[in-house]
């Protein structure tokens, strides 16, 4: 090959390499003017910012120009694919989280971190002894309200993941002191009240042995977890209704299947690639009666319920009795089992309670359900406060 022939490569080479450039540096641009990138837009928590609205006065000017600043670093060009690209690579090469509220643990689990569940892990947060307090008179007060009416009350605890699998945590969340505010609670309790209070963690850590019952990828137990939990529930509350007996899990056929990632995978933006594999769900046999489950909005009068959170009811034509349950996300995975023991179960997506409703509907029962770590976060005596039971 000749001087000028490798000359002639040279320099074509050399023009290539400055179109390609060019055309990189144009291709912000020409996404803003012609949409150009189909990655799904990040879940962030919130919404991106908008475009600024001017105003001639100086202090107009001056929120114009950082409102500005804002807009461009929420909509610049390919912005989705790249973050999109910043969660995968930093997952995939360094084991690393691209948000400050999700851990990547050891072989794939994902954990929730924020609300400061690795102080309360670590057991560096305590409950202070007035709170305790609090949360005593809280329950003792729903309890003894109840009985005035010949009501039953039982207040369960659903555990974070990382106390039914700390051993998937990453390697540098080790323990300061042994006891978290959980165990804390359940000692003071047990010390000072006979409020019946129902702690999941020994049953949840025994049935793991058999079968996962919390997602990989997500906040939440599975069906099965939810299920044991839910059997546990009813050993309990057979103390004071011993017409109760846990139904066997032989009752119900168990599927499983592949899903899309769950919460936590959806805050990476990794849904797609980071799957639930073999997601049980348990259907009934046929010999068990039929639920009938049903959505009410209008259930309180003049109540607006957020979004997600409508109350719920499982109607049981063979069942007697009714339940009320006040509750979080949890104890979702409950409604398709505590139905067969009542003829009814209302869910209210809510920690304070809603006396009248009680009142109207005459349960056997108030099961109150709430994750240990909205335990943390409550404040007891603006819940006593908000229930305001006479």
């Amino acid at each position: 090959m000749t001087k000028s022939t490798l000359e002639k490569i040279s320099k074509t080479t050399q023009w290539v390499i400055i179109a390609l450039f060019i055309g990189l540096l144009w291709l912000p641009a020409l996404d803003s003017y012609f949409h150009l990138d189909r990655a799904p837009i990040p879940n962030e928590k919130r919404a991106p910012a908008s475009f600024p609205s001017f105003n001639a006065s100086l202090d107009g000017i001056r929120n114009f120009i950082s409102g500005l600043d804002a807009y461009y670093n929420d909509h610049f060009g390919f912005r989705k694919q790249l973050v999109k690209w910043d969660r995968r690579w930093r997952r995939d090469w360094f084991k690393e989280s691209s948000l400050a509220d999700v851990v990547i643990g050891r072989d794939g689990w994902l954990y929730y971190s924020g609300e400061r569940m690795i102080e309360n892990f670590r057991g560096m947060s305590q409950f202070e002894p007035k709170e305790l307090k609090d949360w005593q008179t809280l329950l003792e007060s729903r309890r003894d309200w109840l009985a005035k009416r010949g009501i039953r009350y039982i207040f369960v605890v659903t555990p974070n993941k990382e106390s039914v699998y700390p051993e998937a945590l990453p390697g540098w969340m080790t323990k300061v002191r042994p006891a978290t505010k959980l165990d804390q609670f359940l000692a003071y309790m047990k010390a000072n009240s006979t409020v019946e209070v129902v702690d999941l963690r020994p049953c949840l850590l025994e049935a793991k042995k058999n079968c996962p019952v919390y997602q990989f990828t997500d906040t939440h137990w599975n069906f099965y977890g939810g299920f044991v939990a839910h059997q546990e529930l009813i050993r309990a509350l057979s103390h004071q209704m011993p017409r109760l007996e846990p139904l066997s899990y032989d009752q119900f056929k168990k599927h499983t299947e592949d899903q899309p990632g769950g919460d936590l995978a959806v805050m990476l933006g990794q849904e797609k690639t980071m799957l639930e594999k073999d997601f049980p769900t348990l259907l009934p046999n046929p010999e068990l009666p039929r639920l009938k489950i049903d959505t009410d909005l209008q259930l309180i009068p003049n109540k607006k319920w957020p979004k997600l959170t409508d109350p719920t009811i499982t109607t049981n034509s063979k069942g007697t009795g009714k339940a009320i349950v006040f509750r979080d996300s949890f104890s979702g995975s409950w409604i398709p089992f505590l139905g067969y023991y009542f003829n009814q179960v209302f869910y209210l997506w809510e920690y304070h309670w809603e006396p009248a409703f009680i009142e109207q509907e005459k349960p056997e029962v108030v099961i109150d359900e709430m994750l240990e770590r909205f335990l943390y976060k409550e404040n007891a005596t603006k819940l006593k406060n908000l229930d305001a039971l006479q």
